[in-house]
């Protein structure tokens, strides 16, 4: 008798064969330490950090000869290089991030932001509980996405 985590706190007991194809599915789909150390080893090599400390380091410059608090700045340091490294957002978390500033940076009021950002083809083959599930998590992505591009554009004024 075995017991594995499952997302949410959920547990489940497995018995024989179906815990060795259980824990299959789970090493495919999350990274290991290994994995990560590669990842690491290869930002060492390409002089990953490298580029990063030049570049903070110019922009902590710019702040300071313009009087500006350099801590905003290594705060949002902090948030793209947890972005880059654990990789929290897909590439398509990213094309709708993409969209999002483009609704947001025009001069226009936008009175349905949800609807513009689905994806109708998507929604037609949808059921209704699938739909209100995919326009539930589409708001929650926009309101976090929405508050990261005010955050970055507020660095960027002040920077």
């Amino acid at each position: 008798m075995k017991f594995n985590c499952l997302p949410y706190g959920q547990a489940i007991i497995l018995f024989g064969n179906f815990d060795k194809k259980f824990q299959k599915g789970v090493q495919n789909t999350m990274p290991t330490i290994k994995e990560y150390a590669k990842e690491a080893k290869a930002r060492m090599k390409n002089g990953f950090w490298d580029d990063v400390n030049i570049q903070r380091q110019n922009d902590v410059a710019i702040a300071a000869n313009q009087g500006k608090s350099t801590d905003v700045i290594m705060n949002e340091y902090r948030e793209v290089l947890k972005r880059k490294i654990f990789e929290t957002e897909t590439k398509e978390d990213e094309l709708l991030y993409r969209k999002v500033c483009a609704l947001l940076s025009q001069k226009r009021v936008i009175i349905n932001p949800i609807g513009e950002l689905a994806d109708k083809s998507k929604m037609k083959n949808m059921s209704e509980a699938a739909k209100q599930h995919y326009v539930f998590e589409l708001s929650k992505k926009f309101k976090q996405m929405k508050e990261r591009y005010f955050r970055e554009t507020e660095i960027s004024c002040k920077s």
